[in-house]
């Protein structure tokens, strides 16, 4: 022991963050107390500093969309970013049920599109994926583009290669196709083979892009009468019951947060093309924020797959149970959002000359660096709400009983990572401001365990008498 001293149109920019300014698991034991700051941006307080805070997790799932007042007493505008509602057209899933249905309007894609249905039967796909493995063959791609006449259609000469390679090459004719025919993309907006047959998100997001821009090329695609895709979308005529209602917040929200990612992610990137900051300060303020957002774009599509189906056939706890490891990705970017905000705060001057709509003020971009830690704490609390009081079997029941423990589990692991960088932190400044460490050589002692003030018994009297701060390290 030693002693010592934080949908219309569907077009392109359907799937880009909307408010540039430039052109283009409730987990009742971890409510415990935070410290170390004033900001409510840390998970728990069992190893804080200080005493200053008493902001439970609960109560920032309550405020998942909220951003405090600055110190002037002003409250932020409803046109902020932050209270931009959720905009179902840029859901991944919503734009590729869309998409599809406006290829079925290409001559001859209809082919395609019944090969990949005959390819993937029996198989539970959902439409992202469903269209992605159906563009990533190539060969739809150039039907897409011939469906513009082009003076020279494309064309794939036969050859004896593996059906990989021969997707690659119709790949490659389409994008070059699209570089350097009538179209004229410009390079930027085009994506690589990487974007198609890579694993990620984002990628296959620059793909959808530019098929887009392609397919606006024919008036026949733009004219189509769009059908709803959106089952949670009920006229007015109809009364919700209170599962519905439910549903439908979890749908929006989750929605509502993918958007907010993105928005995130496209301030990182207009960060790194301004060159504002550093490239270790983008990493130290967003992380592995590219990682959550591809994540979260394919668990919102288990989302809205639960949502189209009928209601007595949705498993709501399911795909937190099957995503429940790959909900990890979060734990070093919640561990880090206390330092990602000190951080953001000191440099905010110089990020303000990215020019966009998140650090129109501090409070705005904190508030987003916040959302992840804040939609954990949701879940288990949109779970419970639907298991008690949604009229639901019991069948039901122990699917979303299920659910909320794999969601209470994420949120023990959060809380956990949140405590082990805490203890660094105090381990750091204890090693700081000790002067004598009386022989002994904290080089070789182990990790922080725990340290705060503590009762102790002194000398024979068995009078307890509080102690501190006390640090309990590893031997």
């Amino acid at each position: 022991m030693a002693h010592a001293h934080t949908h219309g149109p569907l077009s392109r920019t359907n799937t880009a963050p909307v408010f540039p300014i430039r052109n283009t698991n409730g987990l009742s034991g971890l409510s415990q107390t935070m410290s170390h700051s004033s900001r409510s941006s840390q998970l728990s307080g069992s190893t804080a500093f200080t005493s200053s805070s008493s902001t439970s997790l609960s109560s920032l799932a309550s405020s998942a969309t909220m951003v405090p007042p600055p110190a002037s007493g002003s409250v932020v505008a409803t046109n902020n970013i932050i209270n931009q509602r959720a905009d179902a057209s840029r859901s991944l899933y919503q734009i590729c049920v869309q998409l599809r249905q406006r290829l079925t309007q290409v001559p001859g894609f209809d082919v395609h599109l019944h090969d990949s249905e005959d390819e993937n039967e029996g198989e539970d796909e959902d439409p992202v994926s469903s269209l992605w493995r159906c563009l990533r063959k190539g060969t739809p791609l150039m039907t897409i583009y011939n469906a513009i006449q082009p003076p020279i259609p494309l064309h794939l000469d036969e050859k004896k290669e593996t059906p990989q390679k021969r997707a690659k090459r119709a790949t490659f004719k389409f994008v070059e196709a699209c570089l350097t025919g009538e179209l004229h993309v410009p390079p930027g907006e085009c994506f690589a083979l990487s974007d198609l047959f890579g694993d990620d998100t984002t990628g296959f997001v620059k793909v959808i892009n530019l098929v887009l821009d392609v397919a606006q090329q024919r008036g026949q695609l733009l004219s189509v009468e769009e059908e709803s895709a959106d089952p949670s979308t009920m006229t007015i005529s109809e009364k919700m019951s209170y599962r519905d209602h439910v549903v439908q917040e979890m749908v929006n929200t989750e929605r509502k947060y993918v958007q907010d990612l993105e928005n995130l992610h496209d301030l990182k990137k207009q960060i790194e093309q301004n060159g504002v900051v550093p490239g270790d300060v983008v990493h130290e303020i967003f992380l592995n924020i590219n990682a959550i957002l591809d994540f979260q774009r394919r668990f919102l599509i288990k989302i809205e797959t639960t949502n189209s189906q009928s209601k007595d056939q949705q498993q709501w706890g399911l795909p937190f149970v099957n995503y429940e490891e790959s909900f990890n990705i979060y734990r070093p970017f919640i561990a880090n959002q206390r330092k990602a905000a000190a951080i953001a705060k000191r440099d905010f001057s110089k990020l303000t000359q990215a020019k966009h709509a998140i650090v129109v003020d501090f409070n705005t971009l904190d508030g987003f660096l916040l959302k992840p830690m804040q939609r954990l704490v949701k879940y288990p609390l949109l779970l419970k709400d639907l298991r008690d009081k949604g009229g639901v079997d019991e069948t039901m029941k122990a699917d979303l009983t299920a659910g909320i423990e794999a969601s209470n589990r994420v949120l023990r692991e959060a809380n956990e990572a949140v405590d082990q960088e805490l203890r660094r932190e105090a381990r750091e400044d204890l090693e700081s401001r000790v002067d004598d460490w009386k022989n002994h050589q904290i080089d070789h002692f182990g990790d922080l365990l725990m340290h705060g003030q503590f009762m102790v018994v002194t000398g024979k009297s068995d009078v307890q008498k509080e102690v501190g701060p006390q640090f309990l390290l590893k031997l």
